[in-house]
């Protein structure tokens, strides 16, 4: 009797290990993935503050080229298809309204 006893606490204990053994490593792995998530995350905002920069700056370029004389039409000429009228009629309505937030 006491040997069935013993037998059963030591498969309890052995069920309790491998129990705390599959969620510590659920944990590692959770731990890992938010590790990554974060700096893709971080990674992401900063390179859309800097797009959003750089698109503002674009549309401030095109400003001063209409402040010279230009109309739209001629900035998409004078840059030689870089850009589309569309794009270029944003890019400078963006920098009249200031940078997006």
């Amino acid at each position: 009797m006491a040997d069935t006893k013993t037998s059963g606490q030591s498969i309890r204990r052995a069920a309790r290990q491998a129990a705390i053994a599959a969620q510590a490593k659920r944990r590692a792995q959770a731990a890992e993935r938010d590790k990554r998530l974060d700096a893709a995350a971080l990674t992401l905002i900063v390179a859309l503050r800097e797009r959003d920069a750089l698109e503002h700056q674009a549309g401030t370029a095109i400003q001063s080229m209409l402040t010279d004389g230009l109309t739209l039409a001629d900035v998409v000429n004078w840059l030689d298809g870089e850009t589309t009228l569309k794009e270029a009629t944003w890019l400078a309505d963006l920098a009249g309204d200031g940078i997006r937030s």
